[in-house]
Order: C-alpha cells, then structure tokens, then sequence
C-alpha cells in the first residue's frame, strides 16, 4: 500500500500501522481508526520518548528516526473487527519470523 495515498482521503483511514525497526525488522503493530493521526501520535510519542513501548522507544533513542518506518500495513474495511485483525497480523508477521515489540 502506498502510504501517500491515505494522506489525500477525505476520510479515515482504518487498519493496523506498523512502526519497522530497519535495522532488526522488529515491528510494532497499533490498531487504529485513523491512520493519519496513529502515524502522527505516534511519531510525537516517540518524539518524546513518551512511547507506551518501552522496548520500541529504546530502539528509537538509541538508532534515531532515520532507522524506522511508519506506515500503514493492513488497511480494515467498517466493518472489519480491528482488535481481531490485529491478532491475525501479528500471527502472521511471527510466523514468518518476524520479532514484534512489545
């Protein structure tokens, strides 16, 4: 998905951003109604070392912004149950060997 995209629609964007780690490719995954306010509150927690994460926001002090991406990484239809959607994906990402933050 082309993360660009989301930041022209009129409306929100619902889903499962994951903030990636490009040097470990340890992710995080948030669910969220609003994809364009999760990438901006989440980037200003970080900012701040304010993150929910402890394990995510000392990877993020100690590599910097530039080792990270946030992005939107499945989006939900109105319909779709975000928290079950959540659980799916990070099965998925452990699965394929993924490690997720805590």
């Amino acid at each position: 998905m082309n993360t660009v995209d989301i930041f022209s629609r009129p409306e929100p964007v619902r889903g499962i951003i994951a903030i990636r780690n490009l040097k470990t490719n340890q992710t995080y995954l948030k669910e969220t109604e609003d994809a364009v306010k999760s990438f901006k509150d989440e980037r200003f927690a970080l900012d701040l070392s304010m993150h929910p994460s402890p394990e995510l926001q000392k990877d993020y002090t100690e590599t910097g912004l530039e080792l990270f991406t946030i992005e939107l990484d499945t989006e939900a239809s109105p319909t779709d149950n975000l928290l079950e959607l959540l659980e799916k994906r990070k099965a998925e990402l452990i699965s394929s060997g993924i490690t997720l933050y805590n």
